[in-house]
């Protein structure tokens, strides 16, 4: 068994091999993520000359967990590793790697773990919580685009819906001291329940000092909203 030492924990070799032949692919296929999680075991033969116990199983990212069977495996046998996928929030193909543990966390390999996730439509109020009025929701009431130097640019996103069943016109205008400095699409035609991205770039002008606060005001099929969006910046010194 082919095996190379990588570093030291605590005094001993921490191994890596690949002792573990898995039948095919870990991949979880199509995930529909309205469905939930997704648990699939994938089995493995023992390559090596010596019984294995998986103890552990680490992975990248929180969406993939893993138990391992704690059964031990002699050389030549076949055991498994169960996994869990949790596609919230996740859309389109996904590929991680999974670490797995095993001679009394001595010895681990790494295992590529794909899935293509189809995503659902969340609720309105999820992904946008802020309500403006009319229908029009956003992901921000305040963009704080921190500190720019005279001549610098940065762009920054909000999302926005029309949470209502009737399409939409949505225009914005801009006001404050930066406001002929500020570019934002002014005129949106949305359909019933459509979101997207919009975004804000600001150029900070010379000639000022200190922080200044901007509005951008939402106008919905003529009707100017109450409540602005707060553009945030400070003139760097």
């Amino acid at each position: 068994m082919a095996m190379s030492l990588s570093l030291l924990l605590s005094g001993q070799a921490l191994l890596y091999a690949q002792d573990l032949v898995f039948d095919g692919p870990c991949d979880f296929g199509i995930v529909e993520e309205k469905d939930g999680k997704h648990v699939r075991d994938f089995e493995f033969r023992n390559d090596s000359r010596d019984t294995v116990v998986v103890c552990g199983i680490t992975t990248a990212c929180r969406c993939i967990t893993g138990e391992p069977s704690f059964i031990p495996v002699p050389p030549g046998q076949k055991g498994k590793i169960s996994l869990t996928l949790d596609p919230a929030y996740r859309s389109g193909p996904m590929k991680y790697s999974v670490v797995i543990w095993y001679r009394d966390r001595m010895v681990r390999q790494t295992v590529p773990v794909t899935a293509d996730v189809v995503p659902m439509l969340h609720p309105v109020e999820e992904d946008h919580p802020y309500s403006f009025g009319s229908g029009l929701y956003t992901s921000h009431k305040v963009l704080p685009f921190g500190t720019l130097s005279p001549g610098e640019s940065r762009s920054m996103f909000f999302r926005y819906a029309n949470g209502t069943t009737e399409p939409m016109e949505l225009r914005f205008e801009v006001e404050g001291c930066c406001a002929r400095h500020i570019e934002i699409e002014k005129v949106l035609e949305l359909k019933p329940d459509e979101r997207g991205k919009l975004y804000v770039t600001l150029t900070m002008p010379y000639g000022y000092s200190g922080s200044h606060v901007n509005r951008i005001w939402p106008i919905v099929d003529g009707v100017r909203l109450e409540n602005p969006i707060i553009v945030k910046v400070t003139t760097r010194k």
